[in-house]
């Protein structure tokens, strides 16, 4: 299906309630555009004699009957994947997209983030002001692969003043069949939802996952960590994955962290002058060993909490508190 009239009047009220501050001028234009188009209905014609300045409270019902009228879905109720129909109702969306990825340095040492292109176009810039890490994209799996089920992902950073007042920008991925679906939230001002083809979809993301030509020694070790590592056995135990890598106040170690209920578990291994693949092979050693046998440190992300995590073993210790 191509882009109906009545999706672009759809898009621009969708546009108007994830914006409302932007004004009724772009819905308003819609309609006049689905007029001439050839769409006709008596809260559509009103809504194409609108003003701009009147009020949200005024022209709100006349938008919404113009919906139900031409039988375009209200927003919010779209169906993943699915565009309005000309004619009225919704259908699948064609697969026009393209999809490249490229992993580029962030800001900061042993910063990256995914820069995501579309259709030849750096989206990451339009959605928001950078990309997310690797980690959180591509390790250890990548997650816009989608599944059975939708799955939302993190695709673009939206950083307001400083990076600890950002914004995360998702997009829901929906397999359907031959097709990969992109949607927006429904209160999300980007509009354009896409959909690419399944088989140049998953080309992409396999040579993307293949390409490791931009890692560090730092970030191959850590990819063989996460992709090496018992994840479900870990699990059992009620240890979740957080990240991998060495801090600023010891570089001598390669850290593992891990949260289990309110706390930070932390495992380190020296790198004792190790290449990627032998330091990485030494880390999942130790994370097979039964749990109680972890030489681990932790934290209690509870104030003023002095107990350990259930599951230590004799030789986990408090982690050191640290100074400035």
């Amino acid at each position: 299906m191509g882009d109906s009239a009545e999706q672009r009047l759809y898009g621009a009220v969708r546009r108007w309630h994830a914006v409302p501050e932007q004004g009724l001028a772009g819905v308003i234009d819609a309609a006049c555009l689905a007029l001439v188009a050839g769409l006709d209905s008596p809260a559509l014609r009103d809504l194409a004699g609108a003003s701009a300045h009147d009020s949200r409270y005024d022209v709100g019902d006349v938008v919404t009957a113009a919906l139900a009228e031409l039988r375009i879905p209200e927003v919010g109720t779209m169906p993943l994947g699915c565009a309005a129909a000309a004619g009225g109702g919704f259908a699948r969306r064609d697969a026009v997209n393209t999809l490249r990825l490229r992993v580029v340095p962030g800001v900061g040492a042993n910063r990256f983030q995914v820069v995501v292109e579309v259709n030849g176009t750096d989206m990451t810039r339009v959605w928001g002001h950078h990309g997310v890490d690797p980690d959180e994209l591509l390790i250890p799996d990548i997650l816009l692969s989608g599944g059975p089920e939708p799955r939302v992902v993190p695709i673009a950073i939206l950083v307001e003043c400083c990076e600890y007042d950002s914004e995360t920008i998702t997009v829901t991925v929906t397999r359907d069949g031959d097709r990969v679906h992109w949607d927006w939230p429904a209160d999300s001002p980007i509009d354009a939802n896409l959909t690419f083809a399944a088989a140049e979809y998953d080309a992409e993301l396999a040579r993307m996952g293949a390409d490791h030509s931009w890692e560090t020694p730092l970030r191959t070790t850590s990819r063989l960590v996460q992709t090496s590592i018992d994840h479900d056995r870990l699990r059992t135990h009620g240890l979740r994955f957080a990240w991998a890598g060495t801090m600023n106040q010891d570089p001598e170690h390669f850290r593992v962290a891990f949260i289990v209920d309110d706390y930070q578990v932390f495992v380190d291994t020296p790198w004792l002058g190790r290449g990627p693949e032998e330091a990485a092979r030494a880390v999942c050693e130790s994370l097979a060993l039964p749990v109680e046998q972890w030489r681990a440190t932790w934290f209690s992300m509870r104030p003023r909490a002095t107990a350990p995590p259930s599951i230590a073993g004799p030789l986990w210790q408090p982690a050191p508190l640290r100074r400035s």
